[in-house]
């Protein structure tokens, strides 16, 4: 098996690197960055979004394991004092492997098209003064927004950006898509539905409109556009695989994340 190590650097990073080389070693596997079929992620769940950005162009053919060194993390069952416990699930494949769908972007311009993807959310915003959008969702008028953003999310990203905007938790094993608004105007004269909506996982989100000095958020990565016309969002056939331990479940990790 070929097994490539992606981590942030620092003392305890290095710390698990260090053990994990050894581990490798001892269970008779390789260490390959390029062609990997496992990736382990060190650190918290932005190592883990970086990860998929970084390995984007190989995901059919790889893995996703993650050791957390002390952050926050939701795609973490493995620390260092279970490091050898995760080879061991790996040799007897007691693993547990939750395929999800990315999310996936097309931006229309004036004269061309780009395809983005993302794990948790894309977000549109304009720091600088209102957003007007036209929102469609597949196809039909739902309103036009007025505000600071526009932010949609999977259910993976549901317990991220979402959540901080009010919007709900959502089941990792379900596919559907919640569209949450960012800062909104609410007026006699201005309002729109003020509330996240959730969405099913085949429908298509729709932003038209103006876009001019607006920030494009996706993940942890941010980019700024120009004459920017449309955006429509999708769930994406584009698969992120992650393993977690035999004993994971989702409400496990949602008291680690928020109550305990």
């Amino acid at each position: 098996m070929n097994i490539a190590i992606f981590k942030k650097s620092n003392y305890m990073n290095k710390e698990i690197e260090d053990k994990l080389l050894s581990l490798i070693k001892k269970y008779h596997h390789n260490v390959n960055q390029d062609k990997p079929d496992v990736v382990i992620f060190i650190g918290g769940d932005g190592t883990f979004l970086r990860a998929v950005q970084h390995y984007l162009s190989k995901l059919d053919d790889i893995v996703f394991i993650g050791l957390n060194s002390g952050h926050l993390g939701f795609f973490y069952d493995f620390d260092l004092n279970s490091v050898e416990d995760m080879f061991i699930q790996l040799e007897e494949n007691s693993v547990q492997h939750h395929k999800f769908n990315l999310l996936e972007a097309n931006f229309s311009y004036k004269d061309s098209v780009e395809t983005i993807y993302a794990v948790n959310e894309i977000r549109i915003e304009n720091p600088f003064s209102t957003l007007i959008s036209n929102v469609y969702i597949d196809g039909e008028l739902l309103e036009l927004f007025r505000g600071n953003g526009l932010c949609v999310s999977s259910s993976l990203g549901s317990t991220a950006l979402n959540r901080s905007l009010g919007g709900a938790l959502i089941h990792h094993d379900l596919k559907l898509l919640e569209l949450s608004e960012i800062s909104s105007i609410q007026n006699s004269k201005f309002h729109s539905l003020n509330s996240s909506l959730i969405i099913p996982s085949k429908s298509v989100i729709t932003f038209k409109g103006e876009f001019f000095d607006v920030v494009i958020g996706f993940d942890h990565l941010t980019k700024k556009v120009d004459d920017l016309k449309q955006i429509d969002i999708s769930l994406s056939n584009k698969e992120v695989n992650v393993l977690y331990s035999k004993e994971h479940t989702y409400l496990k990790s949602i008291r680690k994340g928020f109550i305990d």
